[in-house]
């Protein structure tokens, strides 16, 4: 096909001309700077230059003036449009000032001087929200909300008519739970004895407890420690919250009461502290492994130093379970204690997801015969590193002898 073949009819905003010539300017815009005593300039570039399409062009025949105007229409129009270049194919551009002229001696035609400046589709920047920080905010709004749920929970209850005694027992369950998922409350709360003449005699000291222990921890019991350590501790709260909800209920209605509003704080108390931990979980870019992998007497000497990526499959085992204890959690829940906690559950499951789109995912590998984990790691991974990785995932009895048996190890 010959460069004739190739030529299309110009046209603007579907409006057809004929193109006699055109020019624009190509290349990069620069600054030259030129330094006393130097013999070497700098030239700083500045970006592509701007392509302004100079067309000349004409429209020609017995309804000449009818193309005219109808070019005329287009040209005026507001906006960028598309242009059709012979030459260059389909453009976005925008008309600027061109010139347009008649002669006596060329009746019948109509010549044009056009201008058009290339309007590519315009980008600005977009605010992206930081899905950690909703998840923390509400984390904290629940926190609150759960103080606001107690003291309207006290007001119901007769205190006169309530046992330390009683409470004995269920108070023991519920600081076995809080010394093991949230200490520093634990520590604050003192014995059983204290715990349970606190909630007989001033109840309404635990709130200020509580707050104290957050607000002398910075805003939350537990920072993220980590995708293996953190993962495991945040599964282990929501594991907690439901061994507060199967503490016997003491005898008698009022200490009933009194016990079920403390263990409801203290869920809501252990959930909130999960979903503000759960909100710093980064979420993290991964890296392409490394195109040489060092011999394993070298990386005995120089271990391989890897980022902390999540398994995609454990970040999405912690949200089902995050979210499920919030979600049981609203069941018995007053409309306005209700809404805290759907905001927590909502936050805290789309953040989980963004990170786990970032991470790996698991895979199961039969090896062929028994072999010593280091071995299996550095024949999948190139990183012997990763031995242990693999025994503890799959809980092998021994590292030097996995068995030949499906494992889940991380894809990459």
């Amino acid at each position: 096909m010959s460069w004739r073949d190739a030529l299309r009819p110009g046209s603007f905003r579907g409006v057809p001309f004929e193109v006699e010539a055109d020019k624009v300017p190509v290349g990069r815009r620069t600054v030259t700077h030129e330094y006393p005593g130097k013999d070497r300039p700098y030239v700083e570039d500045m970006g592509r230059v701007t392509r302004e399409h100079k067309v000349t062009a004409f429209v020609i025949g017995p309804d000449c003036l009818e193309q005219r105007d109808a070019l005329l229409e287009a040209l005026e129009t507001e906006g960028p449009g598309e242009l059709v270049h012979p030459w260059l194919g389909t453009l976005r551009v925008t008309a600027g000032v061109g010139e347009m002229v008649h002669a006596y001696a060329e009746g019948g035609l109509v010549r044009f001087e056009l201008t058009f400046t290339e309007s590519p589709e315009l980008t600005y920047p977009a605010g992206v929200a930081n899905t950690g920080k909703l998840a923390a905010a509400s984390g904290a709004n629940l926190l609150d909300s759960a103080m606001s749920r107690y003291s309207t929970a006290l007001s119901y209850i007769n205190l006169a008519q309530t046992s330390a005694g009683q409470l004995i027992k269920g108070v023991q369950g519920i600081l076995d739970v809080v010394q093991e998922y949230a200490a520093p409350i634990y520590f604050a709360l003192g014995t059983v004895q204290n715990l349970a003449g606190l909630l007989v005699n001033a109840p309404g000291d635990l709130i200020g407890i509580i707050r104290g222990v957050f607000t002398s921890a910075g805003g939350a019991l537990h920072s993220f420690d980590g995708f293996s350590l953190g993962i495991g501790s945040l599964l282990g709260k929501t594991e907690a919250v439901r061994r507060l909800a199967e503490i016997p209920v003491p005898q008698g209605q009022e200490t009933a009461a009194l016990q079920l509003a403390a263990v409801s704080l203290l869920q809501d108390v252990i959930l909130a502290d999960t979903v503000i931990e759960a909100g710093e979980i980064p979420i993290v870019t991964p890296i392409p492994a490394p195109a040489a992998v060092p011999a394993v007497e070298v990386q005995v000497l120089q271990p391989i130093a890897l980022p902390d990526t999540p398994v995609a499959d454990d970040v999405l085992e912690l949200r089902e379970a995050v979210t499920e204890a919030l979600w049981t959690q609203t069941l018995t829940a007053p409309q306005s204690h209700f809404q805290a906690l759907t905001e927590a559950r909502i936050q805290t499951g789309r953040h989980l997801l963004a990170v786990a789109r970032q991470g790996v995912r698991l895979v199961t590998v039969t090896p062929a015969q028994p072999m010593p984990s280091l071995v299996l790691a550095y024949g999948r991974y190139g990183d012997a590193t990763r031995a242990a990785e693999v025994v503890a995932r799959n809980r092998v009895a021994h590292p030097g002898f996995v068995p030949a048996a499906p494992l889940q190890v991380a894809a990459s």
